[in-house]
């Protein structure tokens, strides 16, 4: 069974070889800077617009999303 659930410092090691394959499907390479700081983002208590959710799978991390919030994409106005 899958369960997508938010991404945690445990699961480190497996994003990034996730984010590898990710940015090898593209035909890109980011150096280890652009990493840490992705890391660092999506995982800091204080940052709230960076996210970053996982799907896992009998203790195995099949898949990731990075997403963030934009205050409006209907208006001028930032609310």
């Amino acid at each position: 069974m899958t369960i997508i659930r938010p991404l945690t410092t445990a699961d480190e090691a497996d994003w990034r070889g996730l984010w590898r394959d990710y940015l090898s499907f593209y035909q890109t390479e980011r150096p280890e800077s652009v990493f840490q700081t992705r890391s660092a983002r999506l995982l800091s208590p204080y940052t709230a617009e960076f996210h970053g959710l996982v799907a896992e799978d009998n203790g195995r991390l099949d898949g990731l999303v990075h997403y963030l919030f934009l205050p409006s994409t209907w208006s001028v106005q930032i609310t």
